[in-house]
């Protein structure tokens, strides 16, 4: 519990000054490289603070110079900041729940930051979030998307589903499946404390999509998800 206590703390204490200095800096420049180098050092402070022992396999696979939209399976909130830290090559934004950005100061730093804001419940705006995160793309943002669309209470991966692999297509970008083990025993959905540990990504061979249709959706779901699955249980 002591542990939990910590890092409430240090998300508190963190999260004051770095996401104020995220908006001071984005309002002029939202794709700045200096907000990328604030975001991670607050996203480690956090994966620090929970004790995590945070370890990547697979980093060779990923081209610096190359934009990707990132799928990954979804367990814990302790999963975004250690995909911040874990894949530190890319300068990331993730689709993030609306409500987030209701925040005070987290959320107009998000928003400033050029993360993008999501509705499920409502289409309309979910297809003008689809067309945000297109524009960040282009802006030369990768963009992380958990196909589960929630975190899985299970160890087992929940169903995806095709939002992410239509952007993609739509953007031409290749496809970066990673797997987050370890996230779920450090802080599961549910969970009343953080327990620390290990956590490991693990990145696996992106799938091209330049010259596919919208035909290729399902299976470049399933070849993602079967990536996923053998680099999370060692089967797909």
């Amino acid at each position: 519990m002591l542990r939990t206590i910590w890092a409430a703390f240090v998300v508190v204490v963190v999260t004051i000054p770095v996401a104020s200095a995220v908006t001071n800096v984005a309002t002029f420049r939202s794709h700045a490289p200096f907000i990328d180098r604030l975001i991670r050092l607050w996203e480690w402070s956090i994966v620090k603070a929970a004790g995590i022992d945070l370890r990547v396999e697979g980093a060779e696979r990923i081209d610096p110079r190359q934009r990707y939209v990132l799928v990954a399976n979804h367990s814990s909130y302790f999963d975004i900041p250690c995909v911040f830290v874990g894949i530190s090559q890319q300068p990331i934004r993730f689709m993030a729940k609306k409500s987030l950005f209701s925040i005070p100061i987290f959320g107009w730093s998000i928003s400033r930051a050029g993360f993008i804001p999501i509705d499920r419940k409502n289409r309309r705006t979910a297809v003008k979030s689809f067309e945000l995160a297109v524009e960040r793309i282009r802006k030369g943002n990768t963009v992380v998307v958990f196909p589960e669309e929630g975190r899985s209470r299970e160890r087992t991966m929940r169903e995806f589903q095709r939002g992410g692999y239509l952007l993609a297509l739509r953007s031409q970008l290749p496809i970066l499946p990673v797997a987050i083990v370890g996230t779920y025993d450090v802080f599961r959905a549910g969970a009343k404390k953080i327990t620390p540990g290990p956590v490991t990504i693990r990145v696996g061979t992106p799938i091209p999509t330049e010259g596919l249709t919208v035909r290729a959706k399902d299976q470049l779901l399933e070849e993602s998800r079967a990536q996923i699955s053998t680099m999370l249980f060692g089967r797909s």
